[in-house]
């Protein structure tokens, strides 16, 4: 992390990357926190041609599989310091079980986006990761879930990570990061599936490179972000050489 300081991740970095994202859940009830069942994050990106919210694939397939055994529940997010939104998409745009990703239109829902923003892709098309990037990503554990004040409704505290990047697959589709030097517990990255992941350089803009997919072994996977068509459609052997278009 010697890359980047600390203080400009905090100060710089962390109140631009917390615009693109939000918490994603499963609950009987949006009035109380005692109704959800389990939770990830999602990223808002703009591809040019589409606006999207981009989740983890299991984490859509996990509320398929939920809501089999409770018809009652919802899919929610939170798009600002209102109440959660009710977010029943039929099916995604996109979806790929081996990388791990599932896009969403975002079109129903831009009148109510609040505080959130789409992360232009469009604009800044995301490189090849290479190995010691640094990278910073803002998930929302399930451990910082609580009752909102007066017991109506449900706040979500989010959590911070700067990684260093380690390896990436050939093609380029996912990367990793070894967090053990984080020493931090299993309960702190529960709830960040999905969250977006941005390459950082001290006095360059931020730029989105990735979605965390999994945790194991002390290692946080990614999709890069390339495997998003401006469609939004997946593929999984993104061409880095062609232009996003």
């Amino acid at each position: 992390m010697a890359k980047v300081p600390k203080i400009y991740l905090e100060w710089v970095v962390e109140p631009e990357v917390r615009q693109f994202c939000g918490p994603i859940f499963f609950t009987r009830s949006t009035a109380t926190a005692y109704g959800v069942n389990n939770n990830g994050t999602f990223g808002l990106v703009d591809t040019g041609k589409r606006k999207l919210l981009i989740t983890c694939y299991h984490v859509w397939d996990g509320f398929q599989k939920a809501r089999l055994e409770s018809p009652e529940l919802k899919m929610c997010i939170i798009l600002g310091q209102g109440n959660p939104i009710v977010f029943a998409p039929d099916r995604p745009i996109g979806e790929d079980q081996k990388i791990d990703i599932a896009t969403f239109d975002m079109e129903p829902f831009l009148t109510v986006c609040g505080e959130r923003k789409f992360y232009p892709l469009h604009r800044n098309p995301p490189r090849k990761i290479n190995r010691g990037d640094v990278a910073y990503l803002i998930g929302f554990p399930g451990h910082f879930r609580r009752v909102a004040e007066f017991g109506a409704g449900v706040v979500f505290g989010r959590q911070s990570f700067g990684v260093v990047v380690d390896d990436s697959n050939c093609s380029g589709s996912q990367f990793i990061s070894d967090i053990s030097n984080l020493k931090i517990k299993q309960s702190e990255i529960t709830g960040i599936s999905g969250c977006p992941c941005f390459l950082v350089r001290e006095y360059w803009p931020i730029q989105l490179v990735g979605f965390t997919t999994k945790s194991a072994m002390n290692l946080l996977t990614f999709t890069h972000a390339r495997c998003v068509n401006p469609d939004g459609t997946i593929n999984k052997q993104p061409d880095f050489a062609k232009p996003y278009l």
